[in-house]
């Protein structure tokens, strides 16, 4: 196994351990998130739909999941990384263009969304190059 592969899973772990963070701070602590938000972003933050919630923390866990199964060199890696996409773009698609978090938020909203979408690609994409050479199962 190169270097690069575990330090690959390493910042993968540590990325989806912080997804985490801001989940149960988003959960637990709504208040205090919400504090730098104007009442336009605020009303639009308790608008969203509990079931996204659900959603959301099936993105972060399986996240998890596969970034410990890079470590496991497990073969339900990249079948976790794909459910984990699959979560974060409903996430992401509901909040930002059904609810209205593009408007809202503005175009600077976006960015921390598009990056978060482009890693669970990238470690979907990283898991499946990585079964490919049979380092995974």
């Amino acid at each position: 196994m190169p270097l690069w592969y575990w330090i690959i899973a390493g910042v993968s772990l540590l990325w989806n351990l912080i997804g985490c963070a801001f989940f149960s701070m988003e959960v637990f602590a709504q208040d205090a998130f919400m504090k730098s938000m104007t009442e336009e972003q605020k009303t639009w933050a308790k608008s969203i739909p509990g079931w996204i919630y659900f959603v959301y923390a099936a993105a972060v866990s399986t996240g998890v999941a596969g970034s410990v199964g890079l470590f496991l060199r497990a073969d339900w890696t990249v079948l976790v990384f794909a459910i984990s996409l699959a979560a974060v773009l409903i996430q992401m698609g509901y909040t930002m263009l059904v609810a209205g978090g593009l408007r809202v938020m503005g175009p600077s909203g976006a960015v921390m969304p598009g990056i978060v979408m482009f890693i669970a690609a990238a470690l979907l994409v990283f898991s499946q190059y990585a079964r490919s050479w049979n380092w995974l199962g």
